[in-house]
């Protein structure tokens, strides 16, 4: 089974994180992720343009319409991009908080204890 992400949790979460950990204030301008923004529907709206311009290459490729199966591969190009961009937000961000923030070392034999039941694989 598949979860779904939330990712507007997650960016109130960072976004509570950066108000109370750094050990110098994190301006909300200097993040990545837009957190005015409803990252969810930012998400889902770039998945959707993917899916359209594969179905539209899919039909192009069976009209043998290489114009437009070109057309359609930059447009799945700039698609992925986007959604490459929106994780890479919220990596940028999470490596901000990594870095500024106060935070305790890790041991070098750290588990995540077993009541947060976390699956690593």
């Amino acid at each position: 089974m598949i979860k779904e992400i939330n990712f507007d949790e997650l960016k109130d979460i960072y976004l509570q994180l950066s108000k109370v950990m750094p050990k110098k204030p994190i301006n909300e301008d200097e993040l990545f992720v837009d957190y005015k923004a409803q990252q969810c529907l930012s998400f889902h709206h770039g998945l959707e343009l993917l899916g359209n311009a594969k179905e539209l290459l899919k039909k192009a490729r069976l009209n043998d319409d290489k114009v437009t199966v070109q057309a359609a591969l930059v447009y799945i190009r700039v698609y992925s991009m986007n959604l490459s961009s929106f994780f890479d937000a919220f990596k940028e961000d999470a490596d901000a908080l990594l870095k500024y923030s106060d935070w305790p070392s890790i041991p070098e034999d750290y588990k995540v204890p077993e009541h947060y039941n976390y699956l690593l694989k």
